[in-house]
């Protein structure tokens, strides 16, 4: 049966508030729909009508990508906010609280901010029924997003799509400029088997004339990226690195350390020297170089976005989890690599910024990635031990699935929890080694906050900021 809402809510608290955003279903990602998922973009823009449209109340630039799309969203914005521009960012999942999805100038919504939108949206939610199927927890999350920009006065918002892009809740937006990052194998029970199949779902928020910067570089995913912008008059601007002579941005890498990298990035018109980048990998420098075209075609489209901002924007940019740096001797490095492709970009950042004697891996996966694809690629690089470990989370692997599909070619174990392995790592570093976990968004967030809670002393980089936990 549909779910009713009640038109009366009233929330007393964030807790209220955000109990009631997670009662939907929220399924989608796991392949198990709850209605036609064709149906979806109508959905959302039923209830954004039914609160005013919050969503054409700014610019927009829309960012899909199987990779990089988070890091990405966080440059720009940055960007944007260092040239004095009112800018709200919509990203997810979040690592410990719900209002970490959706921020303005770089500031989470306030705790007090959740519960008077949340009735907003409720209200919306029982004038328009569900006559196109039940709504799920992203579409109302989403929709309370847009309505806080508005209400907040951004004048740009910075998108980040939740899944896929054809059929995702962002997808009502009219973008001043879509940016497409890297594209590889994730979530195919929902995007499909194929690179060219998951490139049509995310070049499905391609829109009319709205310039379209990527970084896809498989040959099936980058030529149904260049038919979609054909037929609908998009102007494509490739982005890569300083050997892609066919790409109009380069990026030219000149010096990484444990703390920052400096590139140069190339565009048609001139280059942008000595770019200084804290988010670390040379990932990160395909990312930035992303954000860079981004920043050129907005201003290109009348956001007074200026070149010092870019250098202050990336040199400010953070964004946790990503090869974040928590102490020294040893090092502990918390990543959310995720699939194959981000394993192997992982470890070729750990070689290129970091030296150290022995890399332990704390590993902890979701049960519906590709854990065969993702252990090749451990196995493929100088991993010394592995700590593999079941953790609470609904959707989380047996740590035995990689445990025995990577013995006997490394040395191995498992723990049957993130308190346990992050413990048995320590015990077994020495101050020349390195410990680093990875395996999804959700486990870096148990890790970060066990850190927080045992790891002190000098040897920790910096405070690690938890700003509330709902989960």
């Amino acid at each position: 049966m549909p779910r009713e809402v009640d038109m009366n809510l009233n929330f007393n608290s964030y807790t209220e508030a955000l109990h009631w955003i997670y009662s939907f279903s929220d399924t989608e990602r796991t392949g198990q729909f709850v209605r036609d998922r064709e149906d979806n973009l109508k959905r959302e823009r039923k209830l954004l009508a039914e609160l005013g449209d919050p969503h054409k109340a700014y610019g927009i630039t829309h960012i899909a990508g199987t990779k990089g799309k988070g890091s990405t969203a966080v440059m720009i914005a940055a960007i944007l906010q260092a040239s004095g521009i009112r800018t709200g960012l919509y990203t997810q999942p979040d690592l410990h609280t719900f209002r970490e999805r959706m921020r303005v100038d770089g500031e989470l919504i306030r705790k007090d901010e959740i519960p008077r939108l949340a009735e907003q949206v409720a209200r919306a939610l029982a004038h328009v029924g569900n006559s196109l199927g039940p709504y799920i927890t992203y579409e109302v999350a989403t929709a309370l997003a847009f309505l806080y920009f508005r209400e907040a006065g951004a004048r740009h918002a910075v998108i980040e799509v939740g899944l896929g892009g054809r059929l995702d809740a962002t997808n009502v937006v009219e973008p001043m400029v879509t940016v497409i990052t890297s594209i590889s194998y994730d979530h195919m029970q929902v995007l499909g088997n194929t690179l060219s199949a998951i490139a049509r779902e995310k070049a499905g928020i391609i829109k009319r004339g709205a310039p379209v910067i990527t970084g896809a570089r498989a040959p099936e995913a980058l030529a149904v990226i260049e038919e979609i912008c054909a037929e609908r008059g998009a102007p494509i601007i490739r982005i890569g690195s300083e050997t892609d002579a066919d790409c109009a941005y380069r990026y030219h890498p000149l010096e990484a350390d444990s703390q920052r990298s400096l590139f140069t990035v190339t565009t048609p018109s001139g280059e942008y020297q000595a770019l200084e980048l804290g988010l670390l990998g040379r990932h990160q420098l395909e990312n930035a170089t992303a954000a860079v075209a981004a920043a050129d075609a907005l201003r290109e489209r009348g956001l007074p976005v200026t070149p010092p901002a870019i250098y202050t924007g990336l040199r400010s940019a953070r964004w946790p989890a990503r090869l974040q740096i928590v102490s020294q001797r040893p090092w502990v490095i918390v990543d959310s690599a995720h699939n194959a492709d981000s394993f192997a970009r992982l470890f070729e950042a750990l070689h290129r910024h970091f030296t150290y004697r022995r890399l332990i891996l704390v590993l902890g996966l979701m049960a519906d990635k590709d854990i065969p694809g993702i252990v090749g690629e451990i196995k493929s690089a100088a991993v010394d031990e592995v700590i593999s470990t079941s953790w609470r989370n609904s959707r989380a692997a047996d740590g035995s699935m990689a445990a025995g599909l990577l013995m006997p070619e490394r040395r191995t174990r498992t723990e049957s929890s993130v308190a346990a392995a992050m413990s048995a790592a320590q015990q077994v570093a020495g101050p020349e080694d390195m410990i680093c976990s990875a395996g999804s968004v959700a486990f870096a967030g148990e890790v970060l906050r066990w850190c927080a809670a045992n790891l002190h002393g000098g040897t920790l980089s910096a405070p690690i900021e938890i700003a509330g936990v709902d989960h």
